[in-house]
Order: structure tokens, then C-alpha cells, then sequence
């Protein structure tokens, strides 16, 4: 049997962010219209553990950053070199 994954939000933003009994409390929420924010999700992490949860996703996000510069610099090699085309009239 497949282990099914938590409901899944979109954010753009953290809300909030607050600290109290070894808990941080973080609001994630949505850009609404004009310049107001819709709270989508808090997530509650242990004080303990925030250190290591900022580190994996900074990790991950330099892993993928790496990637797509890969990427961008493998497509470069293989596009055929483009030639200038004269000035249109």
C-alpha cells in the first residue's frame, strides 16, 4: 500500500512568524488582491529543529540551482549558433 502525502498548499509568503514554548509558528500565506495576504497553512516546528530544517532546504535549493545552471549551459552547447540576420526595412 502507498504512504499517501499530507494535503498539499501553495504559498508565496510567510505571514508570521512567532516563538513560545520551544515552538516556532510559522503562517505561510497567498498573495491576495491588492496588497492583503491570505493565510494558507502554519507550520509548527520544534526550536531544536529549526536549524537543521533551514539548512536541508537550503541545501536543496542550491542542489537545484546547480541543476538548472547545468541545464541552461548543456542546452547552450547544442543550439546551433545563431547568425545575425541584416536590419529589417
Amino acid at each position: 500500500m502507498a504512504e499517501q502525502l499530507p494535503t498539499e498548499y501553495f504559498v508565496e509568503r510567510v505571514a508570521n512568524m512567532a516563538h513560545a514554548n520551544g515552538v516556532f509558528r510559522i503562517t505561510f500565506a497567498q498573495q491576495a488582491e491588492g496588497e492583503s495576504l491570505q493565510q494558507q497553512v502554519r507550520l509548527l516546528i520544534p526550536a531544536n529543529q529549526l536549524g537543521s530544517i533551514l539548512q536541508g532546504i537550503s541545501n536543496a535549493a542550491k542542489d537545484i540551482g546547480e541543476q538548472v545552471q547545468a541545464r541552461i549551459e548543456t542546452d547552450e552547447t547544442k543550439a546551433p549558433a545563431k547568425k545575425d540576420s541584416p536590419p529589417k526595412k
